[in-house]
């Protein structure tokens, strides 16, 4: 059974928007329809579900907005509609970022088929997202020298060789660490690491070089 998610149709042709509409009705599905890829930009934000589009809109083929739409950083999973002629046209588009495309003409089966994996698709993006805010919030808990302290620690550099780059003693670098591991609520360097990596906060190395000269406050 599909999630109840959104899905948004963009197809010129007001019959075949309401058939998949029917369709996706059937599955218990919201649906949204739009007759040009610029009546379907012009309606954003949108937020969960994903995207059923035509390759050829009056207004634009199916991979200028695929291009559009990743320059907007948007991220709902795209399923582009074809002709057997357009299946060339299709997998330029899937290159360019779109998550699948089905050629016509096709049965409801195949639609809904495709459309649960697009979903599948967007649940999975939004818990990395999730994931991703979730680390953020936690690290920003960290102050400037409690971040840097944090780079060099999963860095793999030892509390004397930390205190000696960023000027400090070592029981100034302890003291960090423990304010680290207290504000994160992690348990471990690994889980601390893995937190820095999925916040996208940058490389570890960014720091490392840092010289007592340079070395901020403590």
């Amino acid at each position: 059974m599909i999630a109840h998610q959104d899905v948004h149709i963009i197809d010129d042709d007001q019959n075949i928007r309401r058939v998949l509409a029917s369709t996706l009705s059937s599955a218990r599905t919201i649906s949204h329809e739009y007759g040009t890829a610029a009546e379907f930009l012009e309606a954003g934000p949108h937020i969960g579900g994903c995207v059923v589009t035509d390759v050829r809109l009056p207004d634009m083929d199916g991979i200028r907005l695929v291009e559009i739409l990743r320059e907007r950083k948007f991220d709902l999973p795209i399923l582009v509609m074809t002709g057997y002629a357009d299946v060339d046209l299709a997998v330029r588009a899937m290159k360019a970022g779109a998550a699948d495309f089905l050629a016509k003409p096709f049965s409801n089966a195949a639609f809904l088929e495709k459309i649960e994996t697009c979903l599948a698709i967007g649940r999975a993006r939004t818990r990395v997202h999730t994931r991703r805010r979730n680390a953020a919030e936690r690290l920003s808990a960290l102050s400037g020298r409690e971040s840097q302290v944090l780079r060099l620690v999963i860095g793999g550099k030892q509390n004397k060789c930390i205190a000696w780059d960023l000027g400090i003693s070592i029981k100034t670098v302890e003291v960090h660490r423990a304010h680290i591991m207290e504000k994160t609520g992690a348990s471990s360097i690994v889980e601390l690491a893995r937190m820095w990596e999925i916040s996208g906060m940058g490389s570890v190395e960014d720091d490392a070089s840092m010289s007592p000269a340079l070395a901020l406050g403590a």
